[in-house]
This record gives structure tokens, sequence and C-alpha cells, in this order.
């Protein structure tokens, strides 16, 4: 356990490098490496996680993580290939929704209970309601998903399930599980996180350094408290 907050905390000073030049010098290769610097510690914290424990069904987070880790690098490379950019775009959505079934698998396979079958049935209903809703709402939100709404209501679906799944069993547990709770807070910071990319990437004058800061801080936070969930998982 000690070595994954080692590599934490290791995490969260490149993260504060990553930022201080995503915001100085934008999107460029540099930033890009040392970005990926940032996510490579997730994984680490994960594996050491696992590594010293005994539940094997951990590893359907480590796979998570590393669907992560792809999403990061595809939705980078748009500024750097701008004429695929609607390529990796797309790609980056896929595998950060791939993300999410294997946290939901995980959720499932170590906190459900047999015969309370509504924790799942429901936070499901839940997701694609809200991933309905989100779309429909995106004047309200003064969003224009575009090319790219059908893409963002399947991907939502999928975020929204890890949201509500999340909260659905630690709720069947009566939040006393560590673990799972962990999972429930990290979502949180994930929605948050897509929630702040969805001005970016769809609103208008949303690109501002605090969009950007507070966009990376959420989503690395969320990363990191779900590698470290796995520290205690019994």
């Amino acid at each position: 356990m000690t070595v994954s907050f080692i590599f934490t905390g290791i995490g969260m000073i490149l993260l504060c490098v990553f930022l201080k030049f995503r915001v100085s010098k934008g999107a460029c290769a540099l930033v890009t490496v040392i970005k990926s610097t940032v996510s490579i510690g997730f994984m680490l914290t994960a594996f050491n996680a696992v590594y010293n424990g005994v539940n094997k069904t951990a590893l359907a987070v480590c796979i998570g993580l590393m669907f992560g880790m792809l999403g990061d690098i595809f939705l980078d490379q748009k500024y750097a290939h701008l004429d695929s950019a609607k390529v990796y775009t797309f790609a980056g959505f896929l595998v950060f929704a791939a993300g999410h079934v294997f946290y939901d698998a995980f959720l499932i396979r170590n906190f459900y209970t047999p015969g309370r079958i509504l924790y799942i049935i429901i936070p499901f209903i839940v997701a694609v309601i809200v991933a309905a809703l989100n779309i429909a709402g995106e004047d309200l939100m003064k969003l224009r998903f575009g090319e790219y709404k059908f893409i963002t209501a399947f991907y939502g679906a999928f975020l929204f399930s890890f949201v509500a799944l999340s909260f659905s069993m630690s709720l069947l547990n009566g939040f006393k599980n560590a673990c799972c709770v962990m999972m429930f807070v990290a979502s949180i910071f994930f929605a948050v996180s897509d929630f702040i990319l969805s001005g970016t990437y769809f609103g208008e004058g949303k690109s501002r350094p605090v969009d950007i800061i507070t966009n990376h801080a959420t989503y690395y936070i969320a990363q990191y408290l779900i590698a470290l969930s796995l520290c205690f998982l019994k």
C-alpha cells in the first residue's frame, strides 16, 4: 500500500508540472509526453495494489485504467493531427467508454449481493436517462454537439452508469466498504471533469486556463482514486 501512495504522490507532482506546461505552452508534443507520465503513474499505482493483493478481479480496474491512458493519448493526438481530429476524438470517446465497462464489471463482481438485482437495473436505467437529458439540454448548457451528438450520448450512458452503479453498490453495502466508496467519489470527479471538457470541446469561450486546470485536475484525481481504491479491496 505504501508504494501505491508513493506513486500517487509522484503522480500529483507530475500533474502540477503538466498543468504548468499545458497552460503556458498549450497543446504540444512536450506537453503530451509529460501528460503520459501522469497517466503511467496511476497505472503503476494500480499494478502495485494488485501485486500486493489476492483479488484477481482487480485486474478489471487495471484494464479500465489502461483504456483511460489510451483515451488520453488519442484525445491529445487530435491537436497534433488536425486532419484526423474527428477520428481521434471518436476513438477517445470509445476507449473511455470501454474503461467504464470494466469499472462497472468490477463493481458488480465485488460488491453485488445476489438477489438484489434492482441495485443493478435501476442505475443503468438512470444512466441512460441522464445521458439522454444531457444531449437534450445542449441549448440550455450552451453547447453544440453537432456530429458528435451520438457518440457523446453513447459515452455519457457509460460514464453515468459508473456514477450510478458505484453509488448503488455503496448504498447496498451501507457505505462501509472503503474501496467501493472511493470508486463512487472517483466517479463524481470523473463526471465533473467530463462536464468541464464538454464545455471545452462543444462550447465557446470555455478553454480558459481555469477550465484546462480544473478539467485535468479532476480527471487525474478520479483516476488515482480508482487506482488507490484497490489498496482497500478485501
